[in-house]
């Protein structure tokens, strides 16, 4: 631990109890008690009112009118920041700060929060296999560091046609949607806002360059309603398709499942038809109904050629 770490959390020991002794804060944070000594100078000279207790039951405290009592979060309110934590590490990783921070309220909290078990566990929170997860969250980490400074990215992109473009783009927030993660940017060569899906993005390097974001409104592009569809699946996808639609869009029936939803006719809407295999028809329309079958006989074509 860093020493500037460990006189931060000696501040947040002191403010949480009564008196804590030289041996407790050497052993707690594994120094000698002459490093103790110098860390409560430091604390002195920042302007931390401590008073020296002498005695077999002496330490360090600080003076009770200074204690602000940081007290003001409840057992429940840490509980629910360490839960919040547990899910950004799970979300991007452990990162130095971040441990620090789960460190002062754990100390804050005492041996009550430590017994807690851990309420929101993310073990893989998006779709992708371990291993791009992983080169994900190192992404997302470095991008990170790009939007607190508010600094231009350039990227090597792999767009929708598998073409590499070069783009410097300017980093607004990061999203989940989809089970995948987005960048939603600024792209310089379009002159527009963009969505960069995190995984296409093979390369990518922080310009020494800043930028002054503009006020803008985050808005999803927002479909039309749309023509009706029906899907028939088969019941034993009756669960998967829970993740997809809601109890009213689904009908299960003695034999199989059908599925009614008003949307447009997107072209995602066909790749996803294709992950059920034989076990989806479109009932209606009709022209959505010709393209899944267009798309099947390509399937087929592809081990034809062989």
């Amino acid at each position: 631990m860093k020493k500037i770490e460990r006189i931060l959390a000696m501040i947040v020991l002191l403010l949480d109890s009564e008196v804590v002794s030289a041996a407790q804060l050497a052993q707690r944070f594994e120094v000698t008690k002459r490093t103790i000594f110098r860390d409560i100078e430091t604390i002195e000279f920042a302007g931390f009112p401590i008073v020296s207790h002498p005695g077999r039951h002496g330490g360090f405290s600080l003076v009770n009118s200074f204690k602000l009592r940081t007290h003001t979060y409840s057992n429940e309110e840490r509980q629910e920041l360490i839960n919040a934590l547990n899910v950004n590490e799970g979300l991007f990783g452990i990162a130095d700060q971040q441990n620090m921070i789960k460190e002062k309220i754990e100390l804050l909290q005492g041996d009550s929060l430590k017994e807690k078990r851990k309420h929101f566990i993310l073990e893989s929170p998006t779709m992708h296999r371990p291993e791009i997860e992983a080169q994900t969250k190192k992404k997302i980490n470095y991008i990170n560091l790009a939007l607190k400074q508010n600094k231009k990215l350039l990227i090597d992109y792999v767009d929708n046609k598998g073409e590499h473009t070069k783009r410097l783009i300017h980093p607004y927030e990061m999203m989940l949607m989809n089970g995948s993660w987005y960048i939603h940017s600024y792209c310089e060569e379009r002159e527009a806002f963009r969505y960069f899906k995190i995984t296409r993005i093979r390369q990518l390097k922080i310009q020494k360059t800043t930028f002054t974001p503009s006020d803008y409104r985050n808005q999803m592009i927002e479909e039309a309603d749309g023509s009706k569809i029906r899907l028939r699946f088969r019941k034993e996808d009756l669960g998967k398709l829970y993740d997809y639609y809601t109890d009213d869009e689904i009908q299960v029936t003695d034999t199989h499942v059908e599925v009614t939803i008003y949307a447009n006719q997107q072209k995602t809407l066909l790749p996803f038809l294709l992950m059920f295999g034989n076990g989806v028809q479109v009932i209606s329309p009709i022209d959505l109904q010709e393209k899944h079958k267009q798309e099947i006989v390509k399937l087929c074509e592809t081990y034809r050629k062989e």
